[in-house]
């Protein structure tokens, strides 16, 4: 990821004014050979001797198991596409959901990604040797860390949308009034963001059961959620890109619900105490949102940047303090988690 980008970086620094734009794809050409190098040293003494076989047991099974990963992409690419096409009839919509997409991208790759990356090798483990018990408790776990982390953000997000919007993209061509179009935008993503942050778990530990196919059909049919809701609110409404935006918001909801659901029926996850993690960490994502939508108004006449830092460090104080009083079990373990990895 830090070596990718900075390979973009480098790429636009060093070649922008011999090559203008194409620079960015060199960039991006830069930052990839920059990922496989940095792993070079790690593998000294292993003696790899690259062969390719398609004979090979493990090559077929890989492909076996990749095949419905690119359907999947496919499906991705397909949902894509159509909104950009929608979008693009509508004044503003493709830049304002991109700004606004942004935002949302930003937790879900600190909370999610790394969260669905770390319980992956475990899960995997568990489900070669069969131990059912251990699985659930593993991936019942990543939820409960994934609902602590993401309620917060999203809280976070919907107090503080405005000055968040401001302090990052207000400057030059975009105006108040651009940032308070991508502002709302923003808002109406936020009903999806919990679950697309659980959904990438759930997709993980169907991946970790050698099961790629389930995960990736749910994407194509996860593109007609989108459809049901995006292409009657454009029709009958006077939402316009709005429209989408809460597509894209069904899109990710009803994703997570199926894919919990055809989980649930192979790995029944009863005793995991979800549900009560989840209303515990809503009740202290609400107390948080009020205290910083309050904080923020009080802050009012301020700079963008005083009212995020000031107003969000209250709120991610009083968030945690909320936490520990309702004893949310994954708050224990995630400052455990921590204190292991520094104590290193």
């Amino acid at each position: 990821g830090a070596t990718f980008n900075a390979g973009m970086i480098l790429g636009i620094m060093l070649l922008h004014e011999r090559m203008g734009v194409n620079s960015l794809a060199a960039g991006v050409v830069i930052g990839a050979l920059g990922q496989a190098v940095i792993q070079l040293p790690g593998l000294r003494g292993a003696r790899l001797r690259p062969q390719f076989s398609l004979d090979h047991p493990a090559v077929r099974r890989i492909l076996r198991l990749y095949a419905p990963v690119a359907l999947g992409i496919g499906f991705s690419i397909v949902g894509t596409l159509i909104d950009r096409w929608l979008a693009s009839g509508l004044p503003a919509a493709p830049i304002t959901m991109r700004y606004a997409t942004t935002l949302i991208q930003f937790p879900l790759g600190l909370v999610a990604s790394a969260v669905s990356l770390a319980v992956l090798p475990t899960l995997s483990r568990q489900s070669a040797v069969g131990d059912e018990q251990a699985f659930r408790s593993t991936l019942g776990m990543g939820l409960k860390v994934v609902l602590l982390l993401i309620l917060p953000a999203s809280a976070g997000l919907l107090a503080l949308a405005g000055p968040i919007t401001r302090l990052l993209f207000e400057r030059g061509a975009f105006g108040s009034s651009d940032s308070a179009v991508t502002a709302t935008a923003l808002l109406l993503y936020l009903p999806g963001l919990p679950a697309a942050a659980i959904d990438q778990v759930l997709i993980f530990a169907f991946y970790s059961r050698k099961n790629t196919l389930t995960p990736n059909l749910i994407q194509g049919v996860a593109i007609g959620f989108y459809l049901l809701v995006a292409l009657p609110l454009l029709a009958l409404s006077r939402l316009g890109f709005l429209a989408l935006v809460l597509g894209n918001s069904a899109q990710w909801t009803g994703h997570a619900l199926l894919a919990a659901w055809l989980l649930h029926r192979a790995v029944p996850m009863g005793g995991q105490r979800l549900g009560e993690a989840a209303a515990k960490g809503l009740l202290a994502s609400l107390i948080m949102a009020a205290a910083v939508a309050g904080s923020a108004a009080v802050l009012g006449g301020t700079p963008a940047i005083v009212q995020v830092a000031v107003a969000g460090g209250i709120g991610a104080l009083l968030y945690f303090a909320a936490s520990a009083i309702l004893r949310i079990e994954a708050l224990g373990f995630f400052v455990g988690a921590l204190r292991a990895r520094f104590a290193r």
